[in-house]
C-alpha cells in the first residue's frame, strides 16, 4: 500500500505541474509573461529572486529519466523576499543567532503546508537547496545539525518530521553530521500557530530534552521550518545548552516578525 501511495503521489505531483500553488496561475503561461516583463522593464533582478523557488522539484527519477513539477510561478517566487540579516529574539539567552532564509508570506506558507500537510516530502530537499542560497555557509564549521523534533504521536500521525527532512538535506550540502538523537520532544504540545505570544512560551516550556552524551561541548545548528515568536527554538536551545552544548544557532525557511505592525 505504501508503494502504491508513493507512486500515486508522484503521478499527482506530475499532473499538477502547470499550476502555481500560491496564485493557481498556469505556470508556463506565467513564465512567458514574466520573461516579457523582464525584457520590457529591465527587471533581470527579478529572475535572480525567482530562481531558487521557481525551479522544478524532482518528484521521480530513474537513471536519467526524471519527472518534475514546479510549485510556484516566476511571479510568486520573485515576491518571496529574502530575510536580510540574522535575527535576535527576545530573551534568547541560550540561542546565539537565528538565520531565516526567507520572509514568511502566503506564498512560502503554501509551500510549507504542502510539505507538512499534503505529505509532499520531496519538497524538503528542494526547499533546503533554496534556503542554502541565503543562509551562512556552515561547511567550515565544526557543528552538527539538529532538527527540531516532534513528539512521537505527532510524528506517527504525519509520517515524518519536516524539520528533519530539511535538516538532512542541509547537513548533506554543508557536509556536516546530522544528529537526530541529540534532542527529543518529551510531551505533546498544542499547535503553536493557535496560540498568542505569551501562551506559546508556556506551551513549549520543558517540552524538550537533550542528551548530554550526544551534545556536550558541541556547536549546534538547529533547524526548523518556520519561526514566529521563536518560542520553540528558544525551548530547544535551552535544553541543548543545559545538556552541555557549547553554542546553538538556528536556521529556518521563513520568519515573520510578529512585533511588526
Amino acid at each position: 500500500m505504501g508503494g502504491v501511495s508513493w507512486l500515486a503521489q508522484c503521478a499527482l505531483d506530475f499532473l499538477i505541474e502547470e499550476r502555481c500553488h500560491a496564485c493557481h496561475t498556469d505556470v508556463l503561461q506565467d513564465r512567458v509573461k514574466f520573461t516579457f516583463a523582464a525584457k520590457v522593464k529591465n527587471t533581470q533582478s527579478l529572475h535572480a529572486e525567482a530562481s531558487a523557488l521557481a525551479t522544478p522539484v524532482i518528484v521521480f527519477s530513474l537513471g536519467s529519466f526524471k519527472l518534475t513539477t514546479r510549485l510556484l510561478c516566476d511571479a510568486c517566487a520573485a515576491q518571496v523576499k529574502h530575510w536580510p540579516a540574522p535575527v535576535t529574539l527576545p530573551a534568547q539567552d541560550a540561542l546565539a543567532r537565528v538565520y531565516p532564509a526567507f520572509v514568511t508570506d502566503d506564498r512560502l506558507l503554501a509551500l510549507i503546508h504542502l510539505l507538512k500537510f499534503a505529505r509532499r516530502e520531496r519538497i524538503a530537499p528542494w526547499l533546503a537547496a533554496a534556503m542554502a542560497e541565503h543562509l551562512p555557509d556552515f561547511s567550515e564549521s565544526a557543528g552538527v545539525v539538529v532538527p527540531v523534533p516532534m513528539d512521537r504521536h505527532a510524528r506517527l500521525k504525519r509520517g515524518f518530521n519536516q524539520a528533519e527532512k530539511i535538516a538532512r538535506a542541509l547537513a548533506a550540502s554543508w557536509e556536516l553530521r546530522l544528529e537526530t538523537r541529540a534532542l527529543i520532544k518529551v510531551r505533546a504540545t498544542r499547535a503553536q500557530s493557535t496560540l498568542g505570544r505569551a501562551e506559546r512560551l508556556v506551551n513549549v516550556e520543558g517540552a524538550f530534552h537533550a542528551d548530554p552524551n550526544v551534545v556536550r561541548s558541541l556547536d549546534i545548528i538547529l533547524v526548523d521550518d518556520l519561526v514566529t515568536t521563536g518560542a520553540t527554538l528558544r525551548a530547544c536551545a535551552g535544553a541543548l545548552v543545559a545538556a552541555g552544548a557549547r553554542r546553538v544557532v538556528a536556521v529556518a525557511a521563513g520568519y515573520r516578525d510578529e512585533r511588526s505592525p
